[in-house]
């Protein structure tokens, strides 16, 4: 094991859940294997939604929290050749803001849509290294790893709108939808015209996904 795949043993990811993903994921899709759970905040919103759901992660810190939330996890290192489950075990896979991980997202999605029974559902979110915020940042020479966010330290990938898209197609994903979720720069007028700007945010980031999104996000079938 290397010392990028130690470092995870003893990291714990604390967030509330992707909602806007998890919403989307079809009632059909009873039985989900969430890649990549974290502290389980995605595995709660499933299960809220009637869902049964099983986490994997590497970390051993994160599995012990998500057994004790009472819900299913298994540590695994998603890097390596052995798949965890049977082949078909699963009506559909979650990949929330884990691909970008990875140094080769093509070939653990190619492995990993092996458990989606055919037909299955595939779901995957990831940030958009070219939103307006980040090229601001770089137009002025910035480059800087930080602990959280697109450029996250432990990101071994950088995705925008249309190179996501290719990595789901390059491995035989059907893609359903494509679209970015995201915010305008509207600065102050948030606080005086906040239903106002949230119809701006989903005008604007809907004709420019690629320039205003900060998740991207990919609905699929298996084969």
């Amino acid at each position: 094991m290397s010392k990028y795949q130690k470092y995870y043993l003893n990291r714990e990811y604390q967030n509330q859940g992707f909602p806007a993903l998890v919403d989307l994921v079809l009632n059909e899709h009873h039985l989900i294997l969430d890649v990549g759970s974290g502290d389980g905040a995605n595995l709660v919103l499933l299960t809220k939604r009637g869902h049964e759901a099983v986490g994997l992660t590497l970390s051993e810190i994160e599995a012990h929290t998500i057994r004790n939330k009472g819900l299913s996890c298994v540590v695994c290192d998603i890097s390596e050749v052995e798949l965890p489950f049977p082949e078909q075990s699963f009506d559909a896979v979650l990949f929330s803001h884990v691909l970008e991980h990875l140094p080769w997202p093509e070939e653990v999605l190619t492995r990993y849509l092996k458990l989606v029974r055919p037909g299955g559902g595939i779901y995957i979110a990831l940030p958009n290294v070219l939103n307006i915020a980040q090229r601001w940042q770089f137009f002025h020479g910035q480059f800087k790893y930080q602990e959280t966010g697109v450029m996250d330290r432990t990101h071994l990938r950088f995705f925008d709108f249309e190179s996501a898209r290719n990595l789901a197609e390059s491995v035989g994903i059907r893609v359903i939808h494509h679209f970015g979720i995201g915010q305008c720069p509207l600065g102050p007028l948030r606080k005086t015209f906040p239903i106002l700007c949230q119809k701006i945010d989903k005008w604007t980031t809907k004709q420019w996904p690629g320039l205003f999104s900060f998740h991207i996000v990919i609905i699929g079938k298996a084969k």
